[in-house]
C-alpha cells in the first residue's frame, strides 16, 4: 500500500485538520477584554471550534468563550471569514468533556 496515498486520503477526509470536527450547535458567551457577545458554535473538536457571529475578530487575537457547563476557556483566532471564525483552544478539551458537551446539545 502506498503510504503517500494513505496520508493524502486521511487529509481529504478531515479537510487537512489534525482532528475531526463534530457538529455542535450552542449559543455561548464570547468575551474579549471588556467586550462581550453571544455567538453560535457550529462545530467543535478537542482542539478548537468554528464560531458564527457578528463580532469583529482578527487572526491571532486571544479571547474567552464559555461552553455549556464549563468555566471560561481561553482560545485564539485561527482564521476569519465574513461572519465566521475558527479558534484554537489554548488547552485542548479532554475527550470526556467533548463527548459530554456534544451529548448535551
Amino acid at each position: 500500500m502506498d503510504m503517500h496515498h494513505v496520508t493524502h486520503s486521511k487529509f481529504s477526509v478531515n479537510e487537512g485538520r489534525r482532528v475531526v470536527r463534530r457538529t455542535f450547535h450552542a449559543e455561548i458567551q464570547f468575551r474579549k477584554g471588556v467586550k462581550r457577545a453571544l455567538v453560535k458554535v457550529l462545530d467543535i473538536s478537542q482542539l478548537g471550534a468554528r464560531i458564527a457571529g457578528v463580532f469583529l475578530v482578527h487572526a491571532e487575537e486571544h479571547f474567552y468563550i464559555t461552553l455549556p457547563g464549563l468555566a471560561p476557556i481561553e482560545a485564539r483566532v485561527a482564521w476569519v471569514s465574513e461572519f465566521e471564525f475558527g479558534c484554537e483552544f489554548i488547552q485542548p478539551l479532554s475527550p470526556v468533556i467533548l463527548e459530554a458537551l456534544i451529548s448535551r446539545c
